[in-house]
């Protein structure tokens, strides 16, 4: 019986030069890699398992500001914000787990920020040795930004745009905890408004809420900025927390708040009671506040004393 030579799938024809049809192949396949990699917004890093950049994609010279050649070569730890630390950090992930998914970080390069969310894998050979890395991070700027918007939105209170109540019980429960982990000082300022309600009543909410914004940015103005907080306690009464200081500073505080607000023109129709106190060891938050609202009070009858 005969024997076919014919084979049971189809035979491309024969190229008369094999090398330059494999060439062909693997240029346009590189091409298309590179069109790949080059239309991406997300960075694509690869680095040798010493953390020196090996390749920096298009998309990552958009997203640092950086060109190819100014970082390849160069330690990958100089992207990160958080530098030797951060990568060491990533490295020692990876190396225990092989990969890593949605890691947010961010990178500080020329006095920019970049928060980004990178997924990362360690990279072998063909024998199963480890060669380096590779990561693809996404900017995730407008997403903290939003998240950031919320959060303020969340704490803040809307008419004085001071901190809400709710932030408040957040806030003294953290500085109290701090203050008695470092055994430092922490003092309270409650205020109460006196002739907020005649304003509210003879002049109407428009007026009244007037005065409330008013009082407010003159608190803020009065209190160290990145130190102090000043809430809105609800209604007209408002809280400053003041870390680090003792009940006799709190006191210049207050009397500072006082001075401010008898000096402004629109808050001459309203003075405020306050009442202050410090931390005392055994306090919680609670009764803190107790303390200084009964403090706050007692101001207010001796004032009431002292108009009859």
């Amino acid at each position: 019986m005969a024997i076919s030579a014919k084979a049971p799938w189809p035979v491309p024809k024969a190229t008369p030069h094999p090398l330059v049809y494999l060439s062909t192949h693997y240029i346009q396949a590189k091409e298309y890699l590179e069109a790949i990699v080059g239309a991406t917004s997300d960075a694509i890093c690869t680095t040798d398992m010493a953390g020196r950049v090996i390749f920096f994609s298009p998309g990552a010279e958009r997203m640092t500001g950086l060109r190819s050649r100014e970082i390849v070569g160069l330690p990958a730890h100089l992207l990160y914000e958080g530098g030797v630390e951060e990568a060491n950090r990533i490295m020692r992930s990876l190396i225990d787990r092989g990969r890593i998914e949605n890691y947010e970080t961010v990178l500080s390069v020329r006095g920019r920020r970049v928060p980004i969310s990178m997924s990362a894998a360690l990279l072998k050979d063909r024998s199963g040795n480890w060669i380096g890395t590779l990561g693809i991070s996404k900017d995730i700027t407008q997403r903290v930004e939003l998240e950031r918007r919320l959060r303020e939105m969340s704490i803040t209170d809307e008419l004085t745009g001071l901190y809400n109540q709710r932030h408040l019980q957040e806030k003294l429960a953290q500085e109290l905890q701090r203050a008695k982990r470092q055994r430092g000082r922490l003092s309270i300022l409650l205020m109460d408004m006196d002739g907020f309600k005649r304003v509210n009543d003879s002049r109407g909410h428009v007026a009244g809420d007037r005065l409330l914004r008013r009082t407010a940015a003159v608190i803020a103005q009065s209190i160290r900025g990145g130190v102090d907080a000043a809430f809105r306690y609800g209604g007209d009464e408002f809280i400053v927390l003041l870390p680090g200081l003792g009940l006799r500073k709190a006191e210049i505080v207050a009397q500072r708040i006082g001075v401010a607000l008898a000096a402004d023109e629109t808050t001459r129709d309203a003075s405020l009671s306050c009442g202050a106190a410090a931390l005392r060891p055994g306090d919680s938050p609670g009764s803190l506040l107790r303390r200084a609202d009964e403090a706050m009070y007692r101001v207010k009858r001796r004032k009431k004393d002292f108009d009859f």
